[in-house]
């Protein structure tokens, strides 16, 4: 049995694969101890099966796991305290960050806030260039001073950035060596292995940010896989990274700041999953959760990825998929702002006290009172009828929040929150496409996230994408993603030099270096060497440029890397520069370790569309004016059945709603395609 859980701002989900049949749980989340969440949804899987929980965790061959922990920490702000050893002289890299404003022409906006304090930033003599070479020795007894200070301050996490180490990092590791010698245990974070390549501030936020969530997060693994073992899990237990790859527990816990956005991630590789077995090529993705909607690019069958992402001010430079966040949940807050203006969202209700129409205490309107409220909600159905839903909670929270300061209708108040709210992912969808040189028209929506059916066809509509696919099993998406997953490490190596200046074989002997070392971590993982791919990625430029663009080499040669950097970024930019010398700044290589997946399970198509089977009835919903759909129940919809809109399709843990004028077909996998019914 494979088993992925996913923790949520709301929900947990959880996904069973067991000989080709998918099961899948959804259960809240429990912020204060996000573990508990993962037991009870383990709890509602052996309910379901029929069995005791010490006598499902035996079955589990693969156990992969999500969770926001990391996530949370860095947004809230609610990190380990951290203590700096650097170089003397740069103590406040921190705060100059690279000498420019996050957003430059917000003149009036504050810095932010640097995750390490000022006198907990103590810096060391020594110097290595960037050639590699020692200039000045590590002053070890200046050392032994500065971490005394900083035990005596009680500093939870020790962050190391020295000059130049990724081009040798001897002294940084003196550091561990010396913390170690001195009995001390804080959370150690070296910013070669955060990050080896150059760029200081790059690979000093980095390593804070690893440094900032690694405590909460060992702890919390360390204490997710106690009670897992203490309930008979026997398999190891994996955590999803950014990357779309996953790691053992104990390296996720040393290695964090790759965890940061692991949910996202699972759902992009669910969706490039699904994108390989539909037969699109290029599919753009959004998620809609409780708090925010993720929206991801897949091209040709693979998520679009990045090597630096922004979270909460803090810059991660390190791989991961290219996930934008839309501040659009479920339980995105609705209110009318200084300006009179209304705006949903980013501030969410979470899942405690979450939306008024939840009946935890929540009492301003959300996005999910807005839906229940144009009647888009069933009250009763709701996670299969475990959480009942309070229409007269959420009339009254989009009364008073929205409806009375605008002077309309509970109705018209409701539906202008969802309008606003179904703009705002068509916006994020445009933006990820758009600004790559794509046109959206030319890839397909696929929607998933428990709130996101409901504004998949009106934001398909206002893009003009052809097609709308919503799984049947959307709301656990990443969940489902992560059993999707291989076990991943990634190494990178500096080069700085021009690609006509390298070499006949110095490339393939970068590689060679790099792909030895990932060998060795992955066989801790006890993979074999046959299961085991490489990627290789080098990130060029052209002379006196400042950004490099990722380019996937097969062969590791300077003739074959110059015509494929030209070939992309001529795919890029639409041209390219003949005449100007292309630069290797970084070699990357990914090695991905071969876990068992899942397949997705097909049906044959039926050769009638008739959906009578499947609709459980009528109501009226509010569309802009009222009108009568039809309800179907997802899981009764068969392969080649079709429903015409005005309709909502219901499911215990999503809602799509099919728009007027509109069709959906249902696939071979269960999926929906919405469509425009033709003219």
């Amino acid at each position: 049995m494979l088993v992925g859980v996913d923790v949520g701002g709301t929900f947990t989900d959880l996904v069973a694969a067991d000989d080709g049949a998918l099961r899948f749980v959804k259960t809240p989340s429990t912020p204060d101890d996000p573990a508990r969440g993962v037991m009870d949804a383990l709890e509602l899987l052996a309910c379901e099966t029929g069995q005791s929980l010490e006598d499902l965790l035996p079955e589990v061959d693969v156990f992969i796991h999500g969770t926001t922990v990391a996530t949370n920490a860095l947004v809230e702000r609610k990190g380990a305290k951290l203590g700096l050893i650097t170089t003397k002289g740069f103590r406040d890299l921190i705060e100059l960050r690279e000498g420019a404003r996050q957003e430059r022409y917000a003149l009036r906006t504050d810095a932010p806030e640097p995750l390490i304090e000022r006198p907990l930033r103590l810096e060391v003599r020594e110097r290595v260039d960037a050639a590699g070479a020692v200039r000045e020795p590590l002053d070890e007894v200046g050392l032994d001073a500065a971490l005394a200070q900083l035990r005596a301050a009680g500093a939870e996490s020790v962050v190391v950035c020295l000059l130049h180490a990724h081009r040798r990092p001897e002294h940084e590791r003196a550091v561990r060596a010396a913390i170690d010698r001195a009995g001390w245990t804080p959370f150690i974070s070296l910013s070669h292995e955060a990050l080896g390549r150059e760029g200081e501030y790059d690979r000093l936020s980095t390593a804070a940010v690893n440094a900032y969530v690694g405590p909460s997060l060992k702890a919390y693994l360390e204490r997710l896989f106690g009670e897992l073992s203490a309930r008979g899990v026997r398999t190891p237990v994996f955590v999803m990274q950014s990357t779309g790859g996953v790691l053992p527990i104990a390296d996720a816990g040393q290695r964090a700041v790759g965890a940061v956005t692991s949910g996202p991630a699972g759902g992009a590789m669910a969706a490039a999953l699904f994108a390989r077995t539909l037969g699109f090529s290029d599919v753009v993705t959004y998620d809609t959760g409780g708090t925010t909607t993720d929206v991801a690019v897949i091209q040709n069958g693979a998520p679009v990825e990045r090597v630096r992402t922004d979270v909460a001010d803090l810059r991660i430079a390190a791989p991961a998929i290219a996930i934008d966040p839309i501040g659009i949940g479920g339980g995105s807050i609705a209110r009318i702002d200084a300006g009179g203006v209304l705006a949903v969202g980013p501030e969410s209700a979470g899942a405690a006290p979450g939306p008024a129409c939840f009946l935890k205490g929540g009492v301003r309107a959300t996005l999910t009172d807005a839906n229940l409220a144009l009647g888009l909600i069933s009250p009763d159905t709701f996670l299969g009828g475990r959480m009942p839903l309070s229409v007269d909670l959420a009339r009254d929270a989009i009364a008073r929040d929205v409806a009375q300061p605008l002077g309309l209708s509970v109705e018209e108040a409701a539906w202008a929150v969802h309008v606003l709210a179904t703009s705002g992912v068509t916006e994020g969808v445009r933006l990820a496409t758009v600004r790559r040189g794509r046109d959206p028209r030319d890839f397909a929506l696929l929607s998933f996230g428990g709130a996101g059916g409901l504004h998949a066809h009106a934001a398909a509509r206002e893009l003009r994408i052809p097609t709308v696919v919503v799984p049947r099993m959307a709301s656990v998406l990443s969940a489902l993603g992560f059993l999707a997953a291989d076990v991943r490490q990634d190494l990178q190596v500096s080069v700085d030099k021009p690609i006509r200046a390298l070499g006949p074989s110095e490339l393939q002997t970068i590689f060679d270096g790099m792909e030895r070392e990932g060998r060795v971590r992955l066989a801790r993982t006890g993979l074999g060497s046959a299961d085991v791919t490489l990627r290789r990625t080098v990130d060029c430029r052209y002379d006196r440029q400042t950004h490099a663009i990722p380019v996937v080499i097969g062969e590791a040669e300077p003739a074959a890397l110059e015509d494929a950097f030209t070939a992309a970024y001529r795919s890029l930019y639409g041209h390219a520069h003949d005449t100007e010398p292309g630069v290797v700044d970084v070699c990357r290589l990914s090695l991905f370790g071969a876990l068992p997946k899942l397949t997705l399970p097909r049906a044959a198509v039926l050769s009638s569309p008739d959906p009578s089977a499947a609709k459980s009835g009528e109501r009226e919903v509010f569309l802009g004016r009222w009108t009568v759909a039809g309800v179907y129940r997802f899981d009764d919809l068969a392969a080649g059945m079709q429903v015409a809109g005005p309709a909502i399709i219901e499911s215990a843990s999503t809602t799509v709603l099919v728009q007027e004028g509109g069709v959906a077909s249902v696939d071979e996998t269960g999926s929906l395609r919405i469509g425009e019914l033709a003219s």
